[in-house]
């Protein structure tokens, strides 16, 4: 089976090493995009499996990011991982609940993150 292609959309250098290293060790394929207009650059050119999305980017937060993902793409649905350091607000809860995506609040452990990546494994 072909590696699944993941876009990790986080500004943090260190967090998105930690991402890549992980989605590698599993056999996943991680391309980083550090602020949300790179992300869009990069999803109109490639195809991706799941896509992690930090919710406090420099040029947007998560949720527009998301928003304006789907607007033009809705087969995301469902195939995103929403990530903070705080709390989901109402909002993201919602789009978790009506979508199917997930949230993985930091700072995780490996095993938590593994756990929410077995669904595309």
């Amino acid at each position: 089976m072909l590696p699944r292609n993941v876009l990790v959309v986080e500004d943090e250098n260190d967090l998105s090493v930690v991402f890549v290293s992980i989605l590698e060790t599993l056999g996943f394929r991680g391309t980083v995009a550090k602020n949300a207009e790179t992300a869009k650059l990069l999803l109109q050119k490639n195809q991706y499996d799941v896509l992690i999305i930090d919710l406090s980017l420099p040029d947007t937060n998560g949720v527009e990011l998301y928003k304006q993902i789907i607007s033009t793409k809705p087969n995301y649905k469902g195939s995103v991982i929403f990530t903070s350091g705080g709390a989901a607000h109402d909002e993201l809860n919602q789009i978790i609940q009506k979508d199917g995506n997930t949230f993985l609040s930091k700072p995780f452990s490996i095993n938590q993150f593994k756990k929410i990546l077995n669904h595309w494994i």
